[in-house]
């Protein structure tokens, strides 16, 4: 886990963005900080939002916002949208498999691959030579 006074580069895992979107009480307020300071860069993997649509079609997500506000948040809030790059792939295919969920893994190689700091609050994700920012929640 690394965290400097300086703008950092940082990589927000699927669940900290729908909470971030949708219910930002779940989030803690160092991390809220975090993206919400203009000096630092949020990226936004296309990853997380691939993820969101494929749970709300098969219906194990419920969220009060709309795909499109995200893409306008990444415009308004200047994020910063990553694809998925043959990089992101070729790490993913060294990762050992601590985490069963493709979405996660990638998300993981996607910041490994990138050299941002990953925030989440998913505990297999933090086994990871990867590195991450969380905090308990308020």
């Amino acid at each position: 886990m690394h965290e400097g006074l300086y703008a950092m580069k940082y990589l927000i895992d699927t669940h900290i963005l729908i909470w971030y979107m949708d219910d930002k009480a779940k989030l803690p307020e160092r991390i809220e900080s975090i993206i919400d300071n203009p000096q630092n860069t949020i990226c936004i993997s296309i990853i997380s939002i691939w993820e969101i649509v494929i749970k709300q079609c098969v219906k194990r997500l419920l969220i009060s916002f709309q795909i499109d506000d995200i893409f306008d948040a990444i415009k308004n809030r200047d994020f910063r949208l990553i694809p998925i790059k043959q990089k992101h792939l070729n790490t993913n295919r060294g990762l050992p498999l601590i985490h069963g969920d493709p979405f996660d893994r990638l998300l993981v190689s996607t910041a490994i691959s990138e050299k941002l700091i990953l925030i989440t609050s998913d505990k297999e994700n933090k086994l990871y030579d990867v590195e991450w920012v969380w905090e308990k929640i308020r």
